[in-house]
């Protein structure tokens, strides 16, 4: 009747994106989604005018995300094609 309430512990996941400065490339995270180590939620991350807000994945785009990402430990990187 009631869900199970869960006090989430987020893993946050990152986008890479290839940055220049002075003319050298590297590296730049994005946080773009996060998932709860407990109950398996995961959320996208939206910014813009006139809030920021995290929106609920439902469970097709969760599996999908889970299925792309690789585990750095405290946090994961998407897939890139190369990966």
């Amino acid at each position: 009747m009631f869900k199970k309430f869960c006090w989430h512990k987020w893993k946050y996941v990152y986008r890479i994106y290839r940055k220049l400065f002075l003319g050298e490339p590297y590296d730049k995270p994005y946080k773009e989604f996060r998932i709860c180590q407990k109950c398996g939620k995961a959320q996208e991350w939206h910014s813009g005018f006139p809030c920021d807000y995290w929106e609920t994945l439902e469970r097709a785009r969760t599996e999908i995300l889970k299925r792309n990402i690789i585990d750095k430990g405290d946090y994961y990187i998407l897939k890139t094609k190369g990966d």
